[in-house]
């Protein structure tokens, strides 16, 4: 097989597994929205919206390691030739900012989510409120750093 066709193979996997990434984060994002509104209304309702978004962060993480794998699988085509370049070191960066935003912030808020929600408290809505309002600030700085993954990987600035 050709250094060129394995290029693409990797670069193909590689803009299919941003694309689940980005996809999966906006979907979970809508999903986040509609329960945000529709916990308002009937809490009951709302719960299974929870369950969908936890099912989402499988695809996520499978678009992450589609990303990373193939991502590698570039660094070996291209003979590590991007890997001194400021663009690239920045998106390296960025991508790790992702993940540990999703592990650190996304999980810990989910968590805080469910259990005040299992707990039944009489003020619910009030308890709710700032993780709400975290986890709407979680899905907008994710999907600005994958605009700016895009941006860098397009003009490669240096």
């Amino acid at each position: 097989m050709s250094t060129l066709i394995l290029f693409q193979i990797f670069l193909i996997l590689h803009l299919t597994g941003l694309t689940l990434m980005a996809g999966t984060t906006v979907a979970d994002y809508i999903t986040f929205k509609t329960f945000s509104k529709r916990f308002e209304q009937e809490k009951e309702g709302s719960l299974n919206l929870l369950d969908l978004m936890t099912k989402l962060s499988v695809l996520l993480g499978i678009g992450a390691a589609l990303l990373i794998v193939s991502g590698i699988g570039l660094m070996f085509s291209t003979g590590g030739v991007f890997a001194h370049q400021i663009w690239f070191k920045i998106k390296l960066m960025l991508i790790l900012m992702l993940i540990l935003n999703g592990f650190l912030v996304k999980g810990r808020q989910e968590s805080k989510l469910k259990k005040n929600i299992d707990g039944n408290s009489s003020n619910l809505h009030e308890q709710i409120k700032g993780t709400i309002l975290h986890l709407k600030t979680f899905y907008l700085v994710q999907m600005g750093i994958f605009f700016v993954i895009i941006i860098l990987a397009v003009f490669k600035f240096n």
